[in-house]
């Protein structure tokens, strides 16, 4: 019996060494301290783990031993559903319409990997198969006087963008949001959202029941992890955080400055050489009342002049600014009712209705937008798998006609847009 036991444990051993390595060798290391194997039979169980793994090429998939302690995989599987019906109305009061949409597709489709090398140290990679770009990938490094992380990820900034995807209570950030994270267009910023570089965070606890929380980045002043540009952007944030009557609360600022991108994603240069930036601060706050959620934040941006023969950006300072007002109510562990108004001003920079409303059609300009969300969110185990159904109803008003040869001062009229949006989404985390 002892010797049939003894042999199921090493020919178990020997397959999952296979894809486990460094894990069975510590069970086998058990197992020669438990007595009910010997040390040879450990050392030969582990030679042959290792030719079947070369035989198999294995090895040259899976990570080495002496390289990784623990592989961790992860995925994000959201599809979505969407109709939208938009118009636009002339200072005439002439009414256009444009084709509606209706269409189902793969919103997001990760696959991440984390790997843990030392105590401390870890590498994360997460890929979305949807539109073929890189989520995120950097380097980790947790000390003593925080966290560094050495790569491309999310900079601090707008309080939905720094919500996950997976955690949002609506199924798409709102157009504020999108102005200043989506890539720049000659009208959305580039501002937040991802960038290549140093990101520092750390959290200092002052009681059982509240912290603080800081960190700042040093990064490239362009979106993306494959940047041109040899400038680089700040950015640094603070946030108290604390708990009452078993919510979580938080109140932060946001800041940041980097170079002002036009729409091929270049930093405009003056004629004396000086490059325009674009510098801005992001106050937020996030409140829990029992069953009741409260979240806002407002996004500002100082955009220095440039040439008045650059439509949308020229001739003056700017100063864009919105914000965003997020209610929920949580009726019980399955159901959650959501409200979201959104605001914002331009300051004549402009916007088209696909810069704020993904696959909205991009027809007119217009200086100022604001948009009301409600929606209906059903966890059937939390943000794990969800089923998201809202409806938003966006208005875009200040049709921008043209700019001012002289001063880039931005000529509108009373022309407007309207637009009815549903979105049904469906999520698995795993």
């Amino acid at each position: 019996m002892n010797s049939t036991l003894k042999s199921m444990l090493i020919a178990a051993a020997a397959i999952t060494s296979v894809s486990a390595f460094a894990q069975d060798k510590a069970t086998l290391d058990l197992l020669v301290k438990k007595g009910l194997i010997t040390a040879e039979e450990r050392a030969k169980t582990l030679d042959e783990a290792a030719k079947a793994r070369s035989a198999s090429g294995l090895n040259k998939v899976f990570v080495k031993e002496d390289a990784v302690s623990r592989l961790t995989f992860s995925g994000r599987l959201q599809t979505q559903w969407e109709g939208i019906s938009y118009e636009e109305t002339s200072a005439a009061g002439v009414v256009t319409p444009a084709t509606d949409v209706s269409k189902a597709f793969m919103r997001r489709m990760y696959l991440g990997v984390n790997a843990a090398i030392t105590d401390g140290a870890s590498a994360e990679l997460v890929w979305n198969f949807a539109d073929s770009s890189l989520d995120k990938g950097y380097f980790t490094l947790d000390t003593s006087v925080g966290q560094f992380n050495l790569g491309y990820q999310k900079v601090q900034w707008g309080l939905e963008e720094n919500t996950s995807s997976s955690k949002l209570v609506t199924v798409e950030r709102s157009m504020v949001t999108r102005y200043w994270a989506e890539g720049a267009n000659g009208r959305r910023l580039g501002f937040g959202a991802r960038h290549n570089g140093l990101h520092y965070s750390n959290k200092a606890t002052l009681d059982g029941t509240s912290a603080l929380g800081y960190g700042f980045a040093v990064v490239s002043e362009q979106q993306g992890y494959a940047t041109t540009g040899n400038d680089i952007g700040l950015y640094a944030n603070l946030v108290y955080s604390f708990t009452t009557g078993g919510g979580k609360n938080a109140i932060g600022l946001n800041w940041g400055s980097t170079n002002y991108m036009d729409a091929a994603n270049a930093p405009f240069v003056q004629a004396n050489g000086d490059v325009s930036k674009m510098t801005g601060f992001n106050p937020y706050v996030q409140l829990a009342f029992g069953q009741f959620g409260l979240q806002a934040d407002y996004q500002m941006s100082t955009l220095d002049p440039v040439s008045a023969t650059v439509a949308s950006a020229g001739g003056i300072e700017r100063k864009p600014n919105g914000y965003n007002v997020i209610a929920t109510y949580k009726f019980d562990d399955n159901y959650e009712a959501v409200v979201r108004y959104s605001a914002l001003d331009t300051d004549g920079r402009g916007q088209k209705a696909s810069d704020g409303f993904r696959d909205s059609p991009a027809t007119a300009t217009y200086d100022k937008s604001s948009s009301w969300y409600v929606g209906v969110n059903y966890y059937i185990n939390g943000h794990n798998a969800k089923v998201m159904l809202g409806y938003e109803k966006a208005k875009l008003n200040d049709q921008i006609s043209g700019y001012g040869a002289a001063t880039g001062t931005a000529n509108t009229t009373a022309g407007k847009a309207d637009a009815d949006i549903f979105r049904l989404q469906a999520q698995v985390l795993f």
